[in-house]
This record gives C-alpha cells, sequence and structure tokens, in this order.
C-alpha cells in the first residue's frame, strides 16, 4: 500500500468510519475498500457497521460496532467504555434482526443467495441512474451526473418551492435537501418521475 493514504498515519486523528451500505454502491469487495486503506494504516479506529440497507432490516437497527486498538489493554478499556455507552443508550435491544443476518451469514448457500440479490437491487439501481441520466437537462436541472454515481441515494438541485410543488401537484414525496432514494425508482414509474421534474424545473 503506497503513502498516498494519508495524513492519518501520523496517530492524531482517531478514525471513525461508517460502513452503512457495503455491497450497494459497487460491490462488497469494492464497498469496502476505502475503510480496507484506512484500517491498514492506522494503529486504531472505530467502525460502525450497518445491516440496514443490505439486509433490508432498516426498522430493526441491526449492526455492529468495530474497535481497532494498539495494544490489548487499550481494547479493554475502549471495549469497556462502549459497553457503558450501549447500556446508557439502548440497554439490552431485541436479537431477532440480529440473529436472521446470524443465520444467512453462518450458512454458505444462505450467503451466495444473499449476494445474488444484492447484486441484483445494485444492477436494479444502475439501471435507474441510467434512465435519470439518460434525461439529461431537464429545464435547469441536470440528471446527467446521476449515471456516473453508485448507491441508494442522490441529491437532485431543487428548490424547497419545487420539492413541495412536487409532492401537492405530483404525489412525489423526497427530503426537503432534494435527497431521493434510486430503489424507490423502477420501470413503471420513472417516466412520470420525470416528467414531473420536468414540469417543475421546466
Amino acid at each position: 500500500m503506497g503513502r498516498d493514504c494519508c495524513a492519518l498515519e501520523d496517530g492524531k486523528v482517531l478514525p471513525i468510519i461508517d460502513l452503512a451500505y457495503q455491497g450497494l454502491g459497487a460491490g462488497m469487495e469494492e464497498d469496502a475498500y476505502g475503510l480496507r486503506r484506512v484500517l491498514g494504516a492506522v494503529p486504531e479506529a472505530l467502525v460502525a457497521y450497518s445491516c440496514d440497507k443490505n439486509f433490508g432490516l432498516y426498522r430493526d437497527r441491526v449492526g455492529a460496532f468495530y474497535i481497532v486498538a494498539k495494544n490489548a489493554d487499550e481494547l479493554n478499556v475502549a471495549l469497556s467504555n462502549g459497553a457503558a455507552l450501549a447500556r446508557a443508550n439502548w440497554s439490552m435491544p431485541p436479537d431477532h434482526g440480529g440473529a436472521a443476518v446470524r443465520l444467512v451469514l453462518r450458512d454458505s448457500k444462505l450467503t451466495a443467495d444473499w449476494q445474488d440479490e444484492l447484486d441484483t437491487m445494485r444492477a436494479r439501481m444502475r439501471e435507474v441512474r441510467d434512465l435519470l441520466a439518460a434525461a439529461g437537462q431537464i429545464g435547469s436541472l441536470n440528471l446527467a451526473p446521476l449515471g456516473a454515481q453508485n448507491g441508494m441515494f442522490a441529491m437532485l438541485a431543487l428548490s424547497k418551492e419545487q420539492i413541495l410543488q412536487l409532492r401537492e401537484e405530483h404525489g412525489i414525496y423526497m427530503a426537503g435537501s432534494g435527497r431521493i432514494n434510486i430503489a424507490g425508482l423502477h420501470g413503471g414509474n420513472i417516466d412520470k418521475f420525470i416528467a414531473a421534474l420536468g414540469a417543475v424545473a421546466g
């Protein structure tokens, strides 16, 4: 590994990394590349991992917290503090979501099925992005850059007024920031979505 990873290598910063969408960007290995580069360059780090999106368990808030420490003594201190914080914040969460993930990951056939489903969803989102990008410039809104991006979410350069107009006149809902969920679009509604964008941004 080259030395370009970083400003983090001098050990003066504690990286806190959130890996929330693994498998839904460019692929399981590809999406973990940045995390692995950082962990290979630093003596300690904190990693939050979420199964909410890639396992479809959003409501159950399933994930894990990992600690990379310089030595066993520092790891024990960090684990003790982590356990105290967990106890104060959520104490004993239900296990059914985590149990479902364990069941899948401990069975090679189920793991392969899950990864195939992730691949299918990622490919579907790629198709949606390509369709949006093909619409190009719609009035003041340029959708072309969406084709060069990956993942579940995208930002549209819409004003709060335009977003309200989409909601009230077209029944299309999104965050006030213009953030949309790519996975919510498909062949049956994307033409209506693009036409509605044209109506408010044209």
